[in-house]
């Protein structure tokens, strides 16, 4: 699924996302977890004009909603990834724990998208080579929401990370495999 993204905002120096996507293509193969290779990391794709489609077509959704700079991966530690969006429900992936996930700008948001009737799920990357866990937490999230309440939010989204955490990790199964523009 390929996203319009907004205007004038680009991924600079993050890098979230060649890391913590598993790609199994014929030109580009690699672990989930693993930063690619092609990748270098704080500057980006090295291959960037020949890269493969999937790397043209996929974004995380800093990159497509408004959401401000705070957002973008590298500086919140949070990738808003847009798996579930087709159901209408947007995945936090907490690439690591930050004072992001205790900020106003991170409260507001998700009671914005609750308000919406939008769900939210969260995830945590594994071990490299394992397959994300991952959360709906839209209901035990609401509470602190309805009382306003950003402490309370701070301490689910937490308990909800260590819960996560605890995730009996399934390896993806997919080896590092590195031929961009080989024929």
């Amino acid at each position: 699924m390929s996203l319009p993204l907004l205007p004038d905002r680009a991924c600079g120096g993050c890098v979230e996302c060649c890391r913590v996507i598993p790609l199994n293509l014929p030109e580009l193969s690699k672990p989930t977890g693993q930063l690619c290779a092609y990748c270098v990391d704080g500057a980006g794709c090295s291959v960037h004009a020949i890269r493969p489609q999937t790397c043209r077509t996929w974004f995380c959704l800093w990159r497509v909603i408004e959401l401000s700079d705070d957002w973008r991966p590298d500086r919140s530690g949070v990738a808003v990834r847009p798996d579930g969006i087709e159901d209408g429900v947007i995945t936090l992936f907490v690439v690591r724990r930050s004072q992001f996930l205790a900020s106003p700008k991170m409260f507001a948001v998700v009671a914005g998208w609750l308000a919406e009737g939008v769900e939210v799920a969260l995830s945590v990357p594994g071990p490299v080579g394992t397959y994300p866990a991952r959360a709906v937490v839209s209901d035990w999230l609401r509470p602190a929401i309805e009382a306003g309440d950003p402490a309370d939010f701070t301490r689910r989204i937490l308990l909800s990370l260590d819960r996560l955490d605890q995730h009996d990790w399934q390896p993806d199964g997919i080896e590092a495999r590195y031929a961009v523009g080989e024929t």
